[in-house]
């Protein structure tokens, strides 16, 4: 049994505890799913197009040099995990800015470091192991300050 506490997920120093995610990620799933419904304005309303599909991980993996172990694949939301040596990373492509938005709000309780792009998301502990993806990619650090992985600031 993980060395964690019931509702937090462990620590992502490991492709095998990156696996262990899938509630974070089916919740995760639910408040994208209910905040896009949040605007509906009922039956009578003319459809809108539905929003792009994320993009696929394997360029976000490629990017890091890894092939990514897919563990949610849905119309808003892509997530999964890959390792370069010791470094374990997460990916998540989503389908609208809104959505990897509300992702990240939700997920820097969490700590680490996250290189955001327009519509994708890859975390790792540190920003120097997001170095050669931040290269390739582009994209924008994000690491709380007085943050660190897996930890909470003082208040």
């Amino acid at each position: 049994m993980p060395d964690t506490q019931e509702g937090e997920p462990p620590a992502t120093g490991s492709l095998a505890g990156a696996r262990r995610r899938p509630r974070r990620a089916v919740a995760l799933l639910a408040a994208l799913l209910f905040a896009g419904c949040a605007g509906c304005e009922g039956a009578g309303s003319a459809a809108s197009p539905p929003p792009p599909a994320p993009e696929p991980l394997d360029r976000i993996a490629a990017a890091l040099g890894c092939s990514p172990e897919v563990t949610v694949d849905a119309q808003e939301l892509r997530e999964g995990a890959c390792a370069v040596g010791a470094q374990a990373f997460r990916l998540a492509t989503f389908s609208t800015a809104e959505g990897r938005s509300a992702w990240l709000s939700e997920s820097r309780q969490y700590g680490g470091t996250y290189l955001v792009g327009e519509r994708w998301i890859i975390t790792a502990p540190s920003a120097d192991a997001l170095t050669t993806a931040r290269t390739r990619l582009g994209g924008t650090v994000d690491a709380p300050a007085g943050h660190t992985h897996g930890a909470h600031p003082s208040p």
